[in-house]
């Protein structure tokens, strides 16, 4: 399946036709496809551009976290679960650089994989990644997980990977008996590093919502424990979590000397079938 075959115009919605390095519907809206290979199908007027979604800053801290291997397993057991359905379109919505939608691309490589994110920096890196690896079967374009510029009921899985759950449009574009696979924070999840910026420490909150549309089928937890090592590594998990605009100057000094950290890596998968 060609990716034109489900992108709708983010403007009219009508269908799209590939004209070299472009995308034209058929009221003339065109888009075209950057260089790396990622498409910005934002819709006008919502947001500048320049300044939608996550840094490059924040993109290089991502992906050079995930180098060290520490969230390996989470997007193993994502693989896992996404492999006991019907898969041949998927969405990762809310996809940041693309390290959980490049290893599920990898996994999965007859399936058509699209990854959208605000981010143009985290699109455009997951495209460079992704044209590297020579992965065809991927493509990464910049767009709100509220407006998805794809067909009604073209997605067999969507998943939502630490990221706002956007109901409507969620169960707009899967199909009927589609998984929606919400990623969460379980109770433990990071609480070595907790313990080094805070002085008290509380177990996360674990919460699985009824959603519109959608019924719980089902929750797979994940819980590991892992040393992750240097100081850099360690800072750039820090920027990734919430604590970090939470978190005082004071407190984000107590992890200046820290070269190795200790703590739970756990997470929950909370898997919604479309009804």
């Amino acid at each position: 399946m060609n990716f034109e075959d489900f992108l709708r115009c983010p403007i009219c919605g009508c269908n799209f036709s590939r004209f070299e390095n472009s995308l034209k519907c058929e009221k003339g809206h065109s888009f075209d496809i950057a260089s790396s290979g990622y498409i910005n199908l934002l819709k006008p007027g919502k947001m500048n551009n320049a300044k939608a979604g996550d840094s490059k800053e924040m993109i290089k801290a991502r992906s050079n976290f995930f180098l060290s291997g520490a969230y390996s397993n989470i997007r193993n057991k994502l693989c896992d679960i996404i492999g006991q359905y019907k898969n041949d379109v998927i969405i990762d919505a809310g996809c940041g650089e693309g390290y959980y939608t490049e290893g599920v691309a990898d996994k999965f490589g007859v399936s058509s994989v699209i990854g959208f994110d605000m981010s143009k920096f985290g699109c455009e890196h997951g495209a460079k990644s992704a044209r590297r690896m020579d992965k065809s079967n991927v493509l990464y374009s910049v767009s709100s997980i509220f407006e998805m510029p794809v067909d009604d009921g073209c997605a067999d899985i969507d998943i939502n990977l630490f990221a706002p759950v956007a109901n409507e449009d969620f169960l707009r574009v899967l199909a009927t008996q589609g998984r929606l696979i919400v990623v969460s924070a379980g109770t433990k999840h990071l609480d070595g590093l907790k313990k080094i910026l805070y002085s008290d420490v509380y177990d996360n909150e674990e919460k699985f919502p009824s959603y519109d549309g959608f019924e719980l089928a089902g929750v797979e937890n994940l819980k590991y424990d892992a040393t992750i090592s240097g100081y850099d590594t360690i800072y750039n998990l820090f920027t990734m979590t919430p604590y970090y605009h939470r978190t005082s100057l004071e407190d984000k000094e107590k992890l200046k000397n820290v070269n190795e950290l200790n703590t739970t890596i756990e997470v929950n998968f909370a898997i919604y079938k479309k009804l």
